[in-house]
């Protein structure tokens, strides 16, 4: 997994862990913990719990859950 996900070094993904799902641009691996950044803030995570991994891609709708309706 820590190969594969060095060679996404600089690319956006996505990855579950379960529960989470965390997308963001791949900084830096080091020793066990993957960084990622998304607009400005680094997530760190531990590379034992990634279950799934993917490229990131714009997606066309919305995911499910809270939908919100801008009013003016």
């Amino acid at each position: 997994m820590k190969s594969f996900l060095e060679s996404r070094i600089g690319k956006e993904i996505e990855v579950n862990c379960g529960a989470v799902s965390i997308r963001g641009t791949v900084m830096l691996i080091e020793g066990e913990v993957l960084f990622l950044e998304k607009d400005g803030v680094t997530c760190y995570v531990n590379i034992d719990k990634i279950i799934v991994v993917w490229d990131d891609r714009e997606r066309k709708g919305n995911p499910p859950g809270f939908v919100f309706n801008k009013t003016e």
